[in-house]
Order: structure tokens, then sequence, then C-alpha cells
């Protein structure tokens, strides 16, 4: 179906069109892996779109893994079909503290624990620090695989919290912030390459040592106290980060 009579159907972006007729040719080996997409001046003319919407739709078929880019050097098909990845898309710096509500943790557990040297190194706090940590495996609607292996570690004091019926629904943090008005002041985020453990590697239906991303949330009060640090591995190919952030226009005074 041509571009233009798809656009007169519905009300759907004209970027997602040209992105899907995109993936649908490489899907179908018009544009076989190994090979480089026509440029952006190409696509501009050929579905008589701005540069914004080629832009647009190239980055959502990035985005599922089926084309690199790299300036210079155009955009080059690497896989014809999309892996079962989930892609957080962030907008806003509030979204960056939380999962979408159609994730959540599957069969949490609960303990208290001291924190050795190696976990005082990886939560920022000194070795002997009592926490009380909630665990378990993050899963998204839809997706079989789990898409990460989640620790949470609040203070003892705020360990009311597992009786929440929206434990495993509702981000922990505004769930403190709600049963013991707390309020995060700040929010510290680390994002950074590592390996999944064999203590979490059958819950994650990997092999230990599988590549993994961890991310580490911090969230402080305003006594300057850090009352929760949320530690998330995420198995390789399981999970996408998309940051877009738009510049906020100011009115002149």
């Amino acid at each position: 179906m041509p571009v233009n009579a798809a656009r007169s159907a519905g009300p759907r972006p004209r970027y997602r069109l040209i992105a899907e007729r995109l993936l649908a040719e490489i899907a179908g080996g018009k544009q076989p892996v190994g090979s480089l997409l026509p440029t952006e001046v190409e696509l501009c003319r050929r579905f008589r779109a701005s540069r914004y919407t080629v832009r647009e739709a190239l980055r959502v078929i990035t985005e599922k893994g089926l084309v690199t880019r790299r300036p210079g050097a155009g955009s080059m098909v690497v896989a014809s079909s999309q892996a079962a990845v989930f892609t957080q898309t962030l907008n806003s710096l509030g979204e960056i503290l939380s999962y979408p509500p159609h994730t959540y943790r599957d069969g949490s557990k609960s303990a208290h624990v001291v924190a050795d040297a190696r976990l005082a190194a990886l939560l920022g706090c000194d070795a002997g620090t009592r926490w009380f940590r909630i665990s378990g495996v993050r899963r998204s609607e839809g997706i079989a695989l789990p898409l990460a292996w989640q620790d949470i570690y609040i203070l003892p004091s705020l360990k009311r919290v597992v009786r929440s019926p929206d434990l495993d629904r509702e981000p922990v943090y505004a769930q403190l912030e709600r049963m013991f008005g707390l309020t995060t002041e700040c929010a510290r985020l680390q994002i950074f390459p590592s390996r999944v453990s064999a203590k979490v590697a059958a819950a994650l239906k990997v092999k230990a040592g599988t590549p993994a991303i961890t991310i580490i949330r911090r969230y402080i009060d305003k006594d300057d106290r850090n009352f929760e640090t949320t530690v998330t591995i995420h198995p390789e190919g399981r999970f996408t980060y998309s940051m877009e952030f738009r510049r906020e226009l100011r009115t002149p005074r």
C-alpha cells in the first residue's frame, strides 16, 4: 500500500508509516543484512517527506535493533527481524525514576541484610550498614523472558511497605513517599556494563557471566538521607534505554 494511501486511513504519524515500510522491506529481503539503506536525501525524495520525518523513521528501526547508524557511513542493516527486547523511552527526567506501569516484579522476597565491603561499594554506603532488601524478577506484559533482576534496598524502618497490595506494581519509592511522608529531593542514576552473577542467572534464564546492563537508582530525601537504592540487572539483548528530551522554550522577560 502506498504511504500516502496509508496516511489517509488514520491519524498515525507519517514517520511511523515510513518506518513500517522500511521494516517490511528489510524483513522481505529487499534490504538484506549488510546493505546500506538509501540516504536521508533519497528517502526524503522517495516518500516526499521532510528530513525530520525521515530521521524519526530511521530512529524507530534503529531502536528495534535492525539498523546501525554512523555519521558519514549511512544506515546499515544488521538484522532482518527484531529480537525480543524491551525498550523504555524517556521523555522527561521524572520517567527515569521508574519503569512503565505494564512492567512488574514477580515473586518478590524480602530480608534484612548487612552490607559487606562489596555491597557497600555498590550501594555507596559504609560497610556494616543495615538494609531491608526486596528482591525479584521484573517482567513486562506480553514478553515471555524476564526483563531484569531487581534488588531494592530500603532503610529497615521503612520495611512496612512490603504489606502494600501494590508492592510489585507501583514504584517502591512512590509508595514510601505516600506511606511515610517522604519526599524525593534528589535522585542519582548510574548505568554501567556488568555480567549476570551465578546467583540470579537461573531466574533470568541466562548463563552466569552473560553480559548485562546494571542500573542503580538512589533516592535522597530532604535530610540528604539515602532512603532507597535500587539495583537492576538487565541481561544482554533484553532492554534498551531510549531518551528524548526537548528544549523548553521560555518567554523572554
